[in-house]
């Protein structure tokens, strides 16, 4: 489903995107790959790796994405074999980037013969190159993100807020997550000996290399960002939950006065001072409300001042 081969110069590219048992059944036929690889693709391993063989190289790579429906961060795998003479390159679920760019050489017998032409090794540059670009744009997103979120603490701290830093603060999280495996392999591909593979191929490799160091600083730098926001976001909750605490201790302390006075004149006794007069004690509590409101008042306007 949704497989699609294009050859030039006598190399080929084999795609397949969304990819069944019934294709790699097919692919198995084609191509005498090790059977743990294709168990690697059935099981969608979350692992990125590099497995070297004597005549190919299997690549499980990872690309930053996200989820429209809930916003989070993942990693979407490519699979890829790399011959002398083939390079496969499978999905699970189709990577915009991926597939407009094989679009791009399929449309294109110029840049496919640029592509597939120079080499298997250039293909899977190229490819890197173009998936790993848009993750750049990730990195801006969440840029965006961060300041929107910086500005919101500005004018306010509520739960809400809270809840945004911790979803932006994952995002992070599995960025720095996902790109770091795919820099390893990079690394330990530039230093690869194989006849498909030739030394001016380190350059290039390196381009990408560039690409994902670049992901790499900035999520390292959001991260140190993100983390001072929840200190600062901690540390206004905490001030105005002290706020709060401190306003009830002195309505608390101001309702003792009216609430002595309730608690004399509220006893059925007849020895209580003044317990007719109806006016004069109504005087009393009129005396202690607005006394208690006064301090109230001056004590709050001292404590923001």
């Amino acid at each position: 489903m949704g497989a699609m081969i294009l050859e030039s110069k006598g190399l080929v590219w084999h795609h397949i995107r969304a990819v069944s048992d019934a294709d790699l059944e097919a692919l198995q036929g084609v191509y005498k790959f090790h059977h743990l690889d294709y168990e690697d693709i059935r099981a969608e391993t979350p692992i990125s790796k590099m497995d070297p063989y004597k005549h190919y190289i299997f690549f499980v790579f990872h690309i930053p994405m996200i989820d429209p429906e809930t916003g989070h961060l993942f990693g979407e795998e490519i699979y890829v074999f790399l011959s002398n003479d083939a390079i496969v390159t499978i999905t699970h679920k189709p990577i915009p980037a991926l597939e407009t760019f094989v679009e791009r050489v399929e449309k294109s017998s110029k840049l496919r013969s640029l592509v597939l032409g120079t080499g298997t090794a250039f293909c899977l540059h190229k490819i890197l190159a173009e998936v790993f670009r848009e993750s750049v744009a990730l990195v801006s997103n969440l840029t965006l993100e961060v300041r929107r979120l910086e500005q919101a603490i500005e004018k306010r701290h509520d739960k809400r807020i809270t809840v945004e830093l911790g979803y932006a603060r994952r995002n992070i999280l599995f960025l720095r997550h996902v790109i770091d495996p795919q820099r390893t392999i990079l690394t330990s591909l530039m230093n690869m000996k194989r006849s498909f593979i030739t030394d001016d191929m380190t350059l290039y490799f390196d381009d990408v290399q560039d690409i994902l160091d670049t992901i790499w600083l900035a999520a390292d730098n959001l991260k140190l960002i993100i983390d001072g926001l929840f200190d600062v976001n901690e540390a206004l909750l905490s001030h105005r939950t002290n706020e709060v605490v401190t306003l009830l201790t002195f309505v608390s302390a101001g309702l003792m006065v009216p609430t002595l006075i309730a608690g004399f004149y509220g006893m059925n006794v007849p020895w209580l001072p003044y317990a007719h007069d109806a006016r004069l004690v109504t005087l009393i509590y009129v005396i202690g409300f607005v006394g208690m409101a006064l301090v109230i008042l001056a004590i709050l306007k001292r404590t923001r001042g």
